[in-house]
């Protein structure tokens, strides 16, 4: 469909539109003003692994050499050459990123620059934070990480960074896939995927479903989800709606990893598991998301968002303990139904792009209101017994029994927040452009449990975040910048006491150098960045705590695009130095904070190979992710070891089944290397995946 942006400069248009005859007499002596005809920047696309504009800072698309933020992207095109199945294995590829709690492989957790965890809302879907979950990808075009405090934009957020899903959207050409793929493990996953115009009504609609069916790879379990969703788009000249939702229905293993003993991990088989083949989450989710954009002239842009997200679901697992020096485990059966996680979120923006005083300003002036609301309904506690973890004996603990938790049920956790907020990136002549904003938002907690219900929480917060940026365009190809910006998150209560704490607030700060290299084809950008958080809440074993005051300095270096017109690359590297900087009723003052790596590195080659067009389009690569040692605990009482992972693929374009086929083998992990990617605790340590091969196909027409 044809842009507002395009322009056609035709004699006869311009002569009536400006009302002058379209023939008149020449006066050879008549002096004619200048005419000057601007057209509006067109919009760079991702390119291979090159990610192209991004909306994530400033709910804009921004050119990559005017974000003065750093914001790194996987492209679709990344995500299919490593294979991902879930944004946890997508997530491997980002610089000065690592994984936290993942709640047993049932949520996905990341730490970003030395914060986060799986409970922090920090994964949106389309710019709408999401309740806990694993994010399968089905539905998913790319994937993009802000990094630093977003709360300008966001809201409450954790001071690390921001991770946004963005959705495949519904198209206006026909496309139509069918496509499978299975793994060395055992089972695989399967999916559909039709997108098209709905005739001539200026609407298109996209179809995705979604099945995983796959045996876990420890001594027992399986893991099986399945993914509908429908969206639908319409379009015109001045207006651009969107509507999707999305329904996923599953029932996922719930594995705690294995144990450390004396810092070091108990001598057991990788394979071995200390819970029981009951140990599971099942359920499902339902999300809603609606676009209305309207502009209202050339310069100014409505928006309307609206999103609502609820994810139902029961756990039951045999919880380890302890294990002492013997290998006697201590396990205790515990269960959780009922839990009702809600996010609601409802926004409204009118972005410009105008001449004041002379310059140019880019405007974004919102509000905006979220509703949180975490339920549980029901909590069991069963009986506990104790194994030899070198020779075990499944299936002696159940939940036959369990006691009913009369005075921990029934837990409500609700978080309200409406907030306004204004944002302008002055462009002081060609070169330099200032940006400064901020966000009033105003906070309402409420909470409590038990039957009959304790209320434990009820306060109401303000708070004023400010956000400011300088960024200087060196030539055409480079740019340096410097910004500042502030985080906000209402401490929830401790799930086992009860116990509550003061709100977190952060302070981030970020220099930053970027570049286009080869031809504009390469995007190279290095950024230091120096964040403090105070009242911080930590978890070890499932117990919170408050400390006082951390903190996080390093760098991040990262190259990503193509090096040639068939050579695809992604590098990174992260330094980052997190500690604990106070902890007033504690010893940790100094300690380095959990599971995040000092150092950090990646690398990610693709090739398409010259071969005769006949026997169809290859493509070779493959990646090796490298992650420091890491503190296991807030006490720094064991360290889980550095690792290298090395990926390897082979993908083949042909025409083989309709008008394309595309097959593609992966090897994930191929030096069978066994690793620790992150702990919950001594008694929680997940175990890395080992050597896996899939083999994967896709029909298109």
């Amino acid at each position: 469909m044809p842009s507002r942006h395009s322009l056609t400069l035709i004699t006869a248009a311009f002569a009536t539109l400006h009302g002058l005859p379209l023939f008149a007499a020449v006066d050879n002596d008549a002096t004619l003003e200048p005419l000057t005809v601007t057209a509006a920047k067109v919009a760079t696309k991702a390119q291979g692994y090159r990610p192209g504009d991004s909306d994530m800072a400033t709910g804009r698309r921004t050119d990559f050499l005017a974000q003065a933020r750093t914001v790194d992207a996987l492209t679709s095109q990344v995500i299919s050459d490593s294979g991902a199945d879930s944004l946890t294995d997508a997530m491997a590829y980002v610089p000065g990123v690592t994984l936290g709690n993942t709640m047993g492989g049932t949520e996905a957790g990341f730490i970003k620059r030395g914060f986060g965890s799986n409970s922090d809302g920090s994964i949106l879907r389309d710019g709408i934070r999401q309740p806990r979950n694993t994010f399968p990808l089905f539905t998913t075009e790319r994937v993009e990480v802000l990094k630093g405090p977003g709360s300008f934009r966001y809201g409450i957020q954790e001071p690390g960074g921001v991770i946004n899903i963005v959705s495949k959207k519904p198209q206006y050409t026909w496309q139509r896939s069918i496509s499978g793929k299975g793994s060395s493990f055992g089972g695989g996953d399967a999916s559909v995927d039709v997108t098209g115009p709905l005739g001539d009504t200026g609407g298109a609609f996209r179809f995705i479903v979604g099945q995983q069916d796959e045996n876990y790879w420890r001594d027992f379990g399986n893991n099986r989800q399945t993914v509908i969703a429908p969206s639908l788009a319409w379009e015109d000249d001045d207006t651009r709606l969107w509507l999707a939702y999305e329904y996923r229905d599953y029932d996922l293993t719930l594995d705690r990893g294995t144990a450390f003993v004396d810092g070091k991990a108990v001598d057991i088989p990788r394979t071995r598991r200390l819970d029981e083949d009951w140990s599971g989450v099942e359920g499902h989710d339902q999300s809603v998301t609606a676009r209305w954009e309207q502009d209202l002239s050339t310069a100014w842009t409505s928006r309307l968002t609206y999103g609502w997200n609820r994810r139902q679901y029961d756990d039951g697992q045999p919880r380890v303990l302890s294990v002492d020096g013997d290998g006697i485990a201590t396990r205790r059966a515990d269960a959780n139904h009922g839990y009702d996680r809600r996010v609601i979120y409802a926004a409204a923006e009118l972005l410009g792009d105008v001449n004041l005083a002379g310059l140019r300003h880019e405007m974004t002036l919102g509000v905006d209101h979220e509703r949180r609301r975490d339920y549980l309904a029901d909590r069991y506690r069963g009986d506990t017994d104790t194994i030899s973890i070198y020779d075990p004996d499944d299936g002696d603990l159940s939940l036959d029994g369990a006691t009913y938790q009369t005075s921990r049920s029934h837990r409500l956790d609700e978080i309200n927040s409406t907030a306004a907020y204004v944002d302008d990136n002055v462009h002081l002549g060609e070169r330099w452009i200032l940006g400064l904003g901020g966000r009033y938002q105003y906070t309402e907690q409420y909470g409590g449990q038990g039957r009959p219900f304790v209320v434990e929480t009820d306060t109401d917060d303000t708070v004023f975040l400010p956000h400011a940026s300088l960024l200087y365009r060196i030539d055409p190809l480079t740019s340096v910048y410097a910004s500042y910006s502030e985080s906000f998150v209402p401490n929830t209560p401790d799930s086992d006491s009860g116990q509550t704490f003061d709100p977190e607030e952060g302070r981030g700060w970020e220099v930053g150098l970027k570049r286009r290299l080869l031809d504009e084809r390469m995007e190279a950008s290095l950024a230091w960045f120096d964040i403090t958080k105070e009242n911080v809440v930590v978890s070890d074993n499932g117990v919170s705590r408050a400390i006082g005051k951390s903190g996080s300095q390093g760098v991040e270096l990262a190259l990503q695009g193509q090096l040639t017109e068939r050579l695809s690359l992604l590098a990174s590297y992260a330094y980052t130095d997190a500690r604990i900087l106070d902890d007033a009723d504690g010893d940790t003052e100094g300690n380095e904070l959990p599971n995040v790596a000092r150092h950090t590195a990646s690398l990610l080659l693709a090739q398409d190979l010259a071969v005769n067009p006949e026997y169809g389009r290859w493509r070779v690569g493959g990646g090796v992710r490298y992650v420091g040692s890491r503190e296991g605990d807030d006490d720094n009482s064991f360290t889980l070891d550095d690792y290298t992972v090395a990926d390897a693929f082979v993908g083949w374009d042909t025409h083989w089944l309709g008008d394309k086929t595309h097959l593609q083998l992966n090897v994930k992990n191929l030096f069978d290397t066994t690793y620790y990617p992150s702990s919950g605790g001594d008694t929680r340590v997940v175990v890395g995946e080992p050597l896996e091969v899939t083999l994967g196909a896709s029909v298109s027409f």
